[in-house]
């Protein structure tokens, strides 16, 4: 018992020591859950604090990567660039030596990424560089070919990281979307990546850069003394009508043709016509883009020309029933990757019709363009496509009634008539075949208007054109709707803009005064059950409108769907349309709906004429001739149809005739009264005499592609063809003489191209 006072003092310090292990072990686990954190604050937090010392970042070019044809080198504390082209040894560049500008566009210039933001305070967009911002790190790594740069503007916390590496003859400069962070207060809106690569200043080098508006265009590299002040900015694929509405509706109220869209997601640089030039090709991201080309004058006395990524959009919230409102941004960005893709050519190569055939080159390799032309050994006679309108709706005092304007009879006896005048080989997009005419049915039933014929006479007349070496195409849309159509009601099929209101827009026409958009999931339902319907009557070639040009991102749940989620959706209509409809004719169609048009209508011949422009070019006719047909607007709608003529011979473009078998006054108060000049007894002899006309040019090319064009002096032009065959066109109302032919006024020349 001597020994018991020593046994509280050694339990107390017993109890004491294990309180002490137990308390360490909770602290250790603690850190080590706190290391270990994933959330999206941690690794923000992770991701902009402090990092350790680093070398200074070089300011000299290094180089990074090489293969057998290009160098690429590194200005690592700009993340500038240069690429050796080592066939000829020239050099792009994307900064400029001593560049005259302030100090804002010095740092734009020299600067390898910009970007546009948001503060949760400001919802207008702030733009911010490389140079700009004092608080940043940049980390270079070293990849396979090339160079991974992980960005961080610390005072924003935003970041992303910026890979850059060479493929064969290529350069590809990707931003991973899952590289890209963000802070609560400041959100990402845009990225610009090397806005300057190949630009060069004033007139100091020989050249232009190649937009893609309407066929295409050229800006020339000239020192323009400030006379232009607005650049080339053009969305791909037109206005998003999902966000940017307000103009839209303006220009369908003012009355004026809208710019072309920009249908290609590309762009170029030409330093010296086949010389050297650079195309670049947005492959992602291209959804939300924009092409921007700047002429020299328009803020700096620079050209330059690059995409610009939309990572979220600004847009007005309605606030009130008058449409008041205040300006907010996207919440979520767009989830796409952003990656350009570079070709650099050389040579013959180095023009806009080599980044034509550069770009279809690439089509074909994505599968959107055959993989071989067009097989030679057809029919002899080039194609002729009418639109032919059927049935209208006229509005009346108690209800609207039906206006046949050219019944399946009339049409048949139309097109015995051109044969008998020489016109065989005919196509036709047949508009309001459906019950109900064409305006106001859509999305239409697919039942036939029993006023234009019975279902025994529309596949009569289908035959009668197979046999003439033709087709019968039943017109079509899957964009468009009216909340007339008893297939369409407002509420539950029609798309919801990013401000929650529906999709729709004025149509200022007396009928149905108001157009709305469907949205994607609604369509793909409307052209599931086409199919039955398709199969039911014997239709296997529809021509689809609107939504081959139309994109837009919409409302789905509550949550915002992006355009490329539209595509995508249409694509995969598209895919189980073709399961019966095999034969499928669209309407100007953008680059991602071509593996899906057998024939593609009214494609551009002009581009906009925008001032800073100094001529247009036929980049998607050289993309597309020999490898899918394709039809100019129509012909009875040209202001000018002599000259007009004179340019589908030069671009190899196939006729078109809007008609009705009816005078077109019958459609003044309908939603077709812009159709003045459509009756087929003005037009029969016009379009003999044009069609014999335009075979006589194109026949001896039908087969060939577009290899060459050359302004042989002003206002003639010669385009030379893969078979050996040229045609030279005189747009002047004098005779041309040259060493190759004389060519009468306002006339073409079909020659033999001299080896």
């Amino acid at each position: 018992m001597r020994n018991n006072k020593w046994i509280k003092p050694l339990l107390l310090y017993g109890l004491l020591a294990a309180c002490i292990a137990f308390f360490v072990v909770l602290y250790m686990r603690g850190s080590e859950q706190e290391t270990e954190d994933t959330t999206p604050a941690a690794v923000l937090k992770t991701a902009f604090q402090g990092k350790p010392a680093q070398s200074p970042l070089a300011s000299d070019y290094r180089q990074v990567a090489e293969n057998d044809k290009l160098q690429l080198r590194l200005k690592e504390d700009t993340l500038a660039i240069q690429v050796v082209n080592k066939q000829s040894g020239y050099v792009w560049s994307s900064d400029m030596v001593k560049p005259d500008a302030n100090e804002t566009w010095l740092n734009f210039i020299q600067s390898g990424l910009s970007i546009d933001y948001f503060d949760k305070e400001n919802n207008n967009a702030i733009r911010t560089d490389l140079l700009t911002e004092a608080n940043k790190t940049i980390q270079i790594k070293q990849i396979d070919q090339g160079f991974q740069a992980t960005i961080r503007f610390n005072d924003l916390l935003i970041g992303m990281d910026l890979i850059v590496k060479l493929d064969g003859g290529q350069l590809v400069v990707t931003i991973p979307q899952k590289s890209v962070l963000e802070g609560e207060q400041f959100k990402l809106g845009s990225v610009i990546v090397y806005p300057f690569l190949g630009a060069t200043k004033a007139g100091d080098t020989s050249g232009y850069m190649f937009i893609p508006d309407g066929s295409g265009a050229l800006i020339k590299l000239a020192d323009n003394k400030g006379k232009f002040k607005t650049p080339y900015e053009a969305k791909i694929y037109g206005a998003n009508k999902g966000i940017d509405i307000a103009r839209i509706t303006d220009n369908l109220n003012d009355g004026a043709k809208d710019p072309y869209n920009a249908q290609f997601p590309v762009f170029g640089l030409v330093h010296g016509e086949q010389r050297h030039a650079l195309f670049g090709i947005v492959e992602d991201g291209k959804y939300n883009a924009k092409i921007l080309s700047y002429a020299s004058g328009v803020n700096t006395p620079y050209n330059w020309t690059t995409a610009q990524f939309i990572v979220r959009e600004s847009y007005l919230q309605p606030t009130s029933r008058t449409m008041g409102g205040i300006v907010v941004f996207e919440k979520n960005r767009n989830a796409e990757d952003m990656q350009l893709r570079y070709s650099f050519l050389e040579g013959e190569g180095a023009s806009y019709i080599g980044m034509a055939k550069a770009y279809r080159n690439y089509l074909i390799s994505r599968g959107d363009m055959p993989r071989e032309p067009i097989a030679a050994g057809g029919s002899a006679e080039i194609p002729i496509h009418l639109d032919v309108l059927g049935s209208e709706t006229e509005g009346g005092l108690f209800a609207n009634h039906l206006i046949p304007m050219t019944t399946v009879d009339q049409l048949s006896s139309m097109l015995d008539q051109l044969r008998a005048g020489g016109v065989s080989r005919t196509d036709v997009v047949y508009r309001g075949w459906n019950k109900g005419g064409y305006s106001g049915t859509n999305p239409a039933p697919v039942s036939f208007e029993s006023q234009l014929g019975s279902a025994n006479a529309f596949s009569k007349l289908s035959k009668q054109l197979a046999d003439q070496g033709g087709k019968l195409y039943f017109y079509t849309d899957y964009t468009t709707a009216f909340d007339t159509s008893k297939r369409f009601s407002a509420r539950d099929g029609a798309a919801v803009k990013i401000d929650k209101s529906l999709l729709s827009v004025p149509t200022y026409q007396e009928v149905y005064p108001t157009m709305y958009f469907m949205s994607a999931d609604y369509a793909k339902q409307i052209a599931a059950d086409n199919v039955s319907g398709y199969k039911k009557n014997g239709i296997t070639s529809v021509a689809v409108d609107e939504t081959p040009y139309e994109l837009f991102s919409e409302r789905v749940n509550d949550q915002v769907s992006s355009r490329s989620k539209t595509a995508a959706s249409y694509a995969s209509m598209l895919e189980q349309l073709k399961t019966q409809a095999s034969d499928m004719a669209m309407y100007k169609p953008n680059d991602y709906m071509l593996r899906y048009a057998d024939q593609l209508l009214d494609v551009p011949m002009h581009s906009s004429q925008y001032t800073y422009t100094s001529e247009a070019v036929p980049f998607e006719q050289i993309v597309l001739k020999g490898y899918k047909n394709y039809f100019a607007e129509p012909v009875n709608f040209f202001a000018n149809p002599r000259k007009e003529l004179l340019t589908m011979i030069e671009t190899a473009s196939y006729p078109t005739y809007y008609l009705t078998s009816e005078q077109a006054f019958r459609l003044a108060h309908t939603n077709s009264r812009e159709v003045f000049a459509s009756a087929f007894a003005d037009w029969k002899n016009n379009i003999v005499k044009t069609y014999k006309q335009l075979n006589d040019a194109l026949a001896p090319v039908q087969y060939a592609t577009i290899e060459t064009r050359t302004v042989l002096a002003a206002g003639v032009v010669q385009v030379t063809y893969s078979n050996g065959k040229a045609i030279i066109v005189n747009y002047n109302d004098s005779v041309y003489t040259g060493k190759e032919a004389t060519v009468a006024p306002l006339g073409y020349q079909v020659i033999e191209v001299r080896t």
